[in-house]
Formats: C-alpha cells, structure tokens, sequence
C-alpha cells in the first residue's frame, strides 16, 4: 500500500491527526480539495488593515485547553476580548449585562422530555418576557449560525463545564488564526508526510484494513486506513455534485447521525473604514435587524474596523440576495443600529471582505448543530467503522460543536483511535 493512513481534509483537524500519525511514524497522506490548507479558517492580509482579517474561525471560545495548547507552543499573541454586549433598538445602545448568564438560564429549564427544536421550548415558556425570547433566538440563530426551528433544545442543555465562567471568555490570535494553522502543518513529518492541495476525493472504496482512493486529478492511492475530517455540509452533498465524495460500500452506518447533523448558514462581513464613528468601549452591538444581528469591534485593539454577522433565517434572508446588495444591506443595517447616517458611512467606508461559505462547495455552509432527535448524532457520527474509517471535525465533537478546539481534539482523537487498531 502506498501510505498506512489518508487523511481527507487539511482543516485542524485534518492537519492534526496527520501531526500526531506521522509524528508516530505512520506514512502520511493528506488530501485537500483547496488550493490552501485551513479549511473553515481564513485568513488574509490587507496593508489597509492593521489586524488580520478572518473570514471564517476568528475566536477562541474559552481557554480552550487544545488550542492554547498550541498557541503556548508556537509562541503566539492571543489577546482577551471585553465581554461586552449591548441591544441597540432603533439606534439607542443599551446594555444587556451578563448575557451568558441570562442565556444560561433560559437553557436550564430545558428538561429531559423528548427533543423539540429551541424556538418550540421558547414557545413554550409562558413565563418568558418578549425581549428574554428575542435575546435567546438571537442568540442561538447567530452564536450557533442555526435555524431555532431546527436546532436540538436537548443539545443546549447547560453542560457541567458551562458552571465556570472562564468558559465564556473569547480570544483572538493577534498574527491570525492562520498561524495556528501553520505551526500544525509544520509539524508534520517531512519524511512521512505528504500533501496534495487543490485535489479532491471522489471516489473512496473500503474493506477492513484496505481503503483506496480515487481524486480529481485521476490519482489512485491507497492506504490501511482513512481519516475523514470533511465537513457535515460536504458529507450531505449528493452524488455528483463538486466536493461530494462516493463511498463504496456506502456509509449506512452513518446515514442516520448525517441527516440528524445540519450545516450552519452564516454570512460575516468585515468592513475598513477611514475612521472610527463608533465609541471605542464598544465591543458587541446585538440589532434588532431583518438582516444582521450582531456586529462586533476589535476591541480590545483600536482600529475602524467592524464586522457584520448573521446567521440561519437573517443569513438566508441576506444569502438570497447577490454579493453587492448583501454589503448594502449591511451597510443600511450599520447606519440603523449606530443611528448614523448612510451618507456619512458611505462617505466613510474602504473596503469589504467576505467569503461565502455556503456556496463554497468543500464547506456547503459555516458549522455543524444537531436537528430535532440529534443530541447524541456527533458522538455517533464519530464512531470508527470496521477500524478502518475514522471520523474527525467539529462535527463529531459534541461538547465543542462549530468549534477550533472540538476540532483539534477531534483529530487527536481520531489518530489515537487509528494507533490502537494497528
């Protein structure tokens, strides 16, 4: 056989398990449909900014132990964000206070009836003031980029490790979550270790101990075992669409975890402006908008920068309309929340990044919650088959869904499990 493993994917967790295996002294092979490796992080550089701009991942939730694991190692800059959450309501700021606090509380009177989706238990208590309802659908349509009538209420039931606070902390990387990104690459095994960009699967025929794997670019590769770190969007894919891969036998085993994961929808903006409009304490703006419910600073970091975020039904709203009438959009919602004129932010503006993950056919959309019936899917989906398969991504982190670090850990996961079956 050509390698002893193929890893699909060079996102974290993909990039991961490749350390950990070729670190082991496995023959390495990984396989990634870009042209860049990173996955769902993105970052790029522009000389009229002076952050790093990110496209995808930009937060460290937590002190994630995985991730700072790594930041400790590479001798990265992750600075603490303020932990401050304002409503603006027709352009008047108010604070909201201890937003996790609040949110937790309404999560912790769902009980262990069967599963709903969130906006039914929301529904459901009557005791519940309109803006405590507005603030928890918001909160879970943009912190978790989920439709509320989909998404599992079982699965946001309030969790052990939520009792401490420090988990409610955020971080960014000051180089860029793309450094992270290359310390994982550089740690692979140049001499156990390849990998091929721009190259995506298509075919993957298994047995016990035999996998073999066909790509775009007509290679035909073969190995004792696989990795799958491909996004839940991309494992949904049907057949012949770009990104989707034909697995043979199919994966029966796994069809029902997949249909009960979905794919979050998300639009993220960053714009650049001349200057700041906006007071400097600001770090998290929440709109009552139709199409952007949150916009954040980079606070604790002085620049003129802002992003827009959305997610489920306001993203769908914003994802029907093309590229240049979503940045108006957002530039209208802008002028409403901070009661700022538009000709003065017209007036102001530099420049707008996005990328649209949805329509990126190797992402197919942001990050992955669980549907109605779905609160144990991730820990089904990431079962090892026959051990020969194994499963990796966010996706198959249940505790740190949509997460860096469920994906780091994941990774680690997985070639601790490929380890043992050789």
């Amino acid at each position: 056989m050509d390698f002893d493993t193929i890893v699909i994917g060079a996102g974290v967790a993909g990039l991961t398990a490749a350390r950990e295996l070729s670190g082991a002294g496995k023959r390495v092979c990984v396989i990634e449909a870009r042209e860049r490796i990173g996955g769902r992080i993105f970052t790029i550089r522009d000389t009229r900014q002076p952050l790093p701009v990110e496209l995808g991942a930009e937060f460290i939730h937590g002190e994630a132990e995985e991730t700072f694991a790594i930041v400790d190692a590479a001798a990265l800059l992750a600075y603490q964000l303020p932990d401050a959450h304002v409503w603006s309501r027709r352009g008047r700021l108010q604070p909201i206070g201890d937003l996790w606090g609040q949110i937790a509380r309404i999560r912790s009177r769902i009980g262990d009836g069967p599963d709903r989706s969130f906006a039914d238990f929301v529904k459901s208590q009557r005791s519940l003031t309109p803006r405590q309802r507005e603030l928890a659908l918001s909160f879970v349509e943009g912190y978790h980029a989920a439709h509320a009538d989909r998404i599992s209420a079982k699965a946001l039931q309030v969790s052990d490790d939520e009792q401490d606070p420090s988990t409610n902390k955020q971080f960014r990387i000051g180089s860029g979550y793309d450094s992270l990104v290359a310390w994982l690459n550089a740690g692979l095994d140049p001499d156990r270790s390849t990998v091929h960009l721009g190259t995506s699967v298509t075919d993957a025929s298994w047995r016990k101990g035999h996998v073999s794997i066909r790509t775009s670019r007509g290679d035909k590769l073969s190995a004792s075992s696989a990795v799958i770190t491909i996004p839940i969007g991309v494992l949904k894919a049907p057949m012949g669409q770009p990104g989707a891969i034909r697995f043979t036998p199919e994966l029966r085993a796994k069809q029902r975890a997949i249909a009960h994961l979905e794919i979050g929808h998300v639009v993220k903006i960053v714009f650049t402006f001349r200057e700041r409009f906006w007071d400097e304490s600001l770090n998290f703006v929440h709109a009552n908008d139709p199409f952007i419910s949150v916009w954040w600073t980079t606070a604790p970091v002085r620049t003129a920068t802002l992003t827009a975020w959305t997610g489920g039904h306001a993203a769908d709203r914003l994802l029907a309309e093309n590229r240049e009438l979503r940045i108006d959009r957002a530039l209208q919602s802008l002028a409403n929340t901070f009661a700022t004129k538009r000709s003065k932010i017209d007036d102001l503006f530099v420049s707008s990044h996005t990328h649209d993950w949805q329509a990126d056919p190797f992402s197919r959309g942001a990050y992955s919650y669980a549907g109605v019936g779905g609160s144990r899917a991730p820990k089904e989906l990431a079962k090892a088959l026959d051990s020969t398969l194994f499963f990796a991504g966010e996706a198959t982190n249940g505790k740190e869904t949509g997460t860096v670090s469920g994906a780091i850990a994941s990774g680690k996961r997985a070639a601790r499990e490929v380890l043992r079956s050789r």
